[in-house]
């Protein structure tokens, strides 16, 4: 690891601003007086320190999340193109649900009992992980073996994207920048210069605009944004997308399992109502209010003064907003906000699923992804209700195992981050 890896000076005496109410992370996130910044994000801002400074250098400087004003409006603009009305529709249909069939026909195994089951964690993600290479432009993954080896950088690079997060940040920090090396060297390079192939190949009328559907490589290889012309850039953009569309989406996927698993164990009269999907996307609205974004807080840098009410933050301020914990503000969602509830009655004007998605400039790009354009017919919808029309149950032989995060003892911040989901699917008939 290279520990000669020099930090900024020390930004004390600026002091670190926490926010846990829903109210004035609204008011702050949404001011143009703060902005993102990467030294912020690994924690290498008033503490720099070696392994900090790693993460902001292979895996947050220069992405989207972490650009502001002018570009980041421009790359926006461009990337939304990628998750238009009509491209998350082809997600839906043409890609995310064949691949549901798909990999639990593969995956689904008869236990020494002879009842069906799998790591739910593996399946999810290897359902999500062909999204990303659709999304993304990734090529080499139509074998088991090729996909099994992009598996095998998902979860290790989100730990180096969100390494100040986690309890063994040096060995999370390791795996992720061994992931990125292969991912790089393995996928992302190929599959840009089979881009360029394919845009060659249109431009001389050898393909027609069909083949050649729209994807971030792309842009990347026409430099759609002149930032795209620093290789580093379009390397950390990938992995932004590849960390969003896999490690996210899995994980909100199952916690929504886990959490309606519980639900239906105390309101077993509530299970028929999984065929309802205005209740299955409140479930999961319900999960992502709780936990999401998988991660304690997120960051941001003030550039001038904000007053929120009670909260004030001053020009040079680091802000962390403990999002789950706001997504439980009982201010907002009452007494039981601690609690999952998909029957919440949520005030006027508040969203379901609290800060989830954040808001202001930098409101995630997954939103519609994620719950569809109607709020209630995206593909992690339709995942989660499939999974319960199979029968799922945990498998009562094999525990989950989790990535542990920092120790905090506040349980809200005792948010999961599943390595494995071992359950039983009651209802799963294979395949002849």
């Amino acid at each position: 690891m290279d520990t000669e890896q020099q930090s900024p000076p020390s930004q004390c005496p600026v002091s670190r601003v926490k926010i846990d109410t829903l109210d004035a992370m609204q008011q702050v996130l949404r001011s143009k007086a703060v902005e993102e910044n990467a030294d912020v994000s690994a924690d290498n801002y008033i503490c720099p320190n070696a392994l900090a400074a790693i993460n902001v250098r292979e895996f947050q400087q220069g992405n989207l999340a972490m650009s502001n004003g002018d570009v980041h409006r421009q790359r926006r603009r461009l990337l939304n193109s990628l998750v238009r009305p009509e491209q998350l529709v082809r997600f839906r249909e043409d890609i995310i649900l064949p691949s549901v069939d798909r990999w639990m026909s593969r995956m689904v195994k008869p236990n020494e009992e002879g009842a069906f089951g799998c790591d739910l964690a593996g399946v999810v993600e290897l359902i999500f992980l062909e999204f990303a290479a659709k999304i993304i432009g990734i090529e080499g993954v139509e074998s088991e073996e090729g996909m099994a080896r992009l598996r095998g950088c998902a979860l290790p690079i989100f730990g180096g994207l969100s390494a100040a997060h986690f309890e063994d940040r040096e060995g999370v920090t390791n795996a992720g920048i061994e992931a990125k090396h292969v991912f790089v060297e393995e996928f992302y390079r190929p599959s840009l210069e089979f881009t360029r192939r394919q845009l060659k190949k249109l431009e001389a009328g050898e393909l027609s605009e069909e083949d050649v559907p729209l994807n971030l490589l792309q842009m990347i290889a026409t430099q759609a944004h002149e930032t795209y012309a620093d290789e580093d850039v379009g390397i950390k953009e990938a992995i932004l997308f590849f960390v969003a569309t896999t490690g996210t989406s899995a994980q909100a996927v199952l916690s929504t399992v886990e959490y309606l698993l519980d639900w239906f164990e105390k309101h077993p009269d509530d299970r028929a109502l999984v065929e309802d999907m205005e209740f299955i996307s409140n479930a999961l609205q319900e999960a992502l209010r709780l936990r999401a974004p998988f991660v304690p807080f997120i960051t941001r840098l003030a550039v001038d003064d904000v007053d929120a009410g009670a909260v004030q933050v001053k020009a040079g301020d680091e802000v962390q907003a403990w999002v789950a914990r706001a997504g439980r503000d009982a201010a907002i969602f009452g007494a039981d906000a601690n609690d999952f509830n998909p029957k919440r009655e949520v005030p006027e004007g508040i969203s379901r699923y609290g800060l989830a998605f954040a808001t202001g400039a930098h409101q995630c790009l997954g939103l519609r992804a994620v719950l569809g354009n109607d709020g209630k017919s995206g593909s992690h919808l339709r995942l989660v209700q499939g999974l319960f029309r199979a029968g799922i149950r945990r498998d009562p032989q094999i525990a989950a195992q989790l990535l542990p995060l920092k120790h905090s003892d506040d349980p809200r911040d005792q948010i999961p981050t599943y390595i494995s989901f071992p359950v039983i699917l009651d209802n799963w008939s294979p395949r002849a």
